[in-house]
């Protein structure tokens, strides 16, 4: 049992929000604040703000929510985006029901043909023709490793790695990387598993 000494009550009762001192049955007193309904607003409305930080505004659009995404997916954006586990992403790439290219042992995902996926499974036909996906669109027909690097979503020492071992067409000329476009989209023509006929 616990009791509140009269004192501190009374203070309490008349600042509106003061220590308040109890003491329980051993003897030992401790002190507690009393909050007042201005202060309990204020808590109120801070939890508010905070939880209202980590979900989606309703005004979001479609583009504001795809835009949150990387041009190039890993597996976990790809598990947020269609709301499974990673291993169901993973299982699915493996089956070829997920739209990838499978460069030097690695997995990559465009973000525009996960769209352009997203929207041919969908049982509402589009309301206009969508556009053709060319995720090399924004890059020149001469490509460095560092439009590689964004491209393919890799570090410097991955893109080289590549490079050297004959995974990316490129001509090595006099310590420079040659790297063609037109080359870059043969090799994701080739990479793709969307062009696995099945059995």
């Amino acid at each position: 049992m616990m009791v509140v000494t009269a004192g501190a009550a009374g203070a309490a009762g008349a600042a509106g929000a003061a220590g308040m001192r109890y003491w329980d049955n051993a003897g030992y007193g401790f002190d507690q604040t009393v909050a007042t309904s201005s202060s309990r607003r204020a808590e109120s409305s801070s939890a508010d703000h905070q939880r209202n930080q980590h979900e989606s505004p309703d005004y979001m659009t479609e583009e504001d929510y795809w835009a949150t995404f990387p041009e190039t997916l890993t597996t976990t954006d790809l598990a947020k985006i269609l709301r499974v586990g990673k291993a169901a992403v993973r299982s699915r790439l493996r089956s070829n029901i997920i739209p990838a290219h499978l460069i030097a042992g690695s997995r990559i995902i465009f973000k525009q043909e996960i769209r352009a996926w997203l929207v041919s499974t969908s049982n509402q036909p589009p309301a206009e023709p969508l556009p053709a996906v060319d995720v090399l669109a924004p890059y020149g027909e001469e490509m460095t490793y560092r439009d590689l690097m964004k491209l393919f979503g890799k570090t410097k020492q991955t893109i080289y790695i590549w490079l050297s071992g004959g995974h990316v067409p490129a001509s090595h000329i006099v310590g420079r990387w040659l790297i063609f476009k037109s080359q870059i989209a043969q090799l994701l023509t080739e990479t793709s598993n969307q062009n696995v006929e099945d059995n």
